[in-house]
């Protein structure tokens, strides 16, 4: 009987202290200042819309370097790596990344569907090429989008997503991106068995913090 109340006790510990932590992220998120909004990036790839996504992307990466300097990872950094998440299959190429917010290139070259995932953190898509098509959780119908449409997933949301062969889109999440983790490599690391994808992902990502860190640092005039 010591023993159950023990384990019961301990439960109740944990839970408690994963609440206050709960508490605590959700507090920092929505105090602490940003690099980026939503609109700044929808805005930047809807301009570039229609255009060839090759030549799109270009153009985005310019433009974000000269109005963020320092918070875009130079091009020896910039890869693009495989996703395989949710049932779907695209590629992303990282362009920015610390513990609240990222921005990144993703798309398709092969029809592909899926889960969206459920996450701590808002997820916008603004599409530069091709066709997006997503089915909102309690509802019977799907939604199509197009070149220059921006997709917000909330926090917490769920939603069926299929993209078409030549999609590419610009992606900007906020909130705590490593909760993200679990689900975007969890297909790489149980299904697929890909860890050379697996180090690529948490390569770039882990570059995308240190450029951070090291931004960071210099504001502060340590370097």
């Amino acid at each position: 009987m010591l023993c159950g109340l023990s384990r019961a006790v301990k439960a109740a510990v944990l839970i408690a202290v994963l609440g206050v932590l709960v508490q605590l992220i959700r507090g920092w998120l929505s105090s602490k200042t940003y690099v980026f909004t939503r609109e700044e990036i929808a805005g930047l790839a809807k301009e570039h819309s229609g255009l060839d996504y090759e030549d799109a992307f270009s153009k985005i990466i310019i433009e974000l370097r000269k109005k963020h300097p320092g918070h875009i990872l130079p091009d020896e950094d910039l890869q693009w790596v495989f996703v395989n998440a949710g049932g779907w299959m695209g590629s992303m190429c990282l362009l920015h990344a610390s513990l609240t917010e990222y921005v990144l290139l993703f798309g398709t070259a092969v029809d592909t569907s899926g889960h969206s995932g459920r996450y701590w953190a808002e997820i916008s898509d603004t599409i530069l090429s091709g066709t997006f098509r997503q089915w909102k959780e309690g509802m019977t119908k799907s939604e199509i989008f197009y070149p220059g449409d921006t997709i917000v997933h909330e926090v917490g949301e769920a939603t069926s997503v299929q993209w078409s062969a030549g999609t590419w889109m610009v992606e900007y999440g906020r909130g705590f991106i490593p909760s993200t983790l679990g689900f975007a490599l969890a297909d790489t690391f149980f299904s697929t068995q890909d860890f050379l994808t697996f180090y690529y992902t948490v390569k770039v990502y882990t570059k995308g913090l240190m450029l951070e860190a090291n931004t960071y640092l210099s504001d502060l005039g340590f370097f």
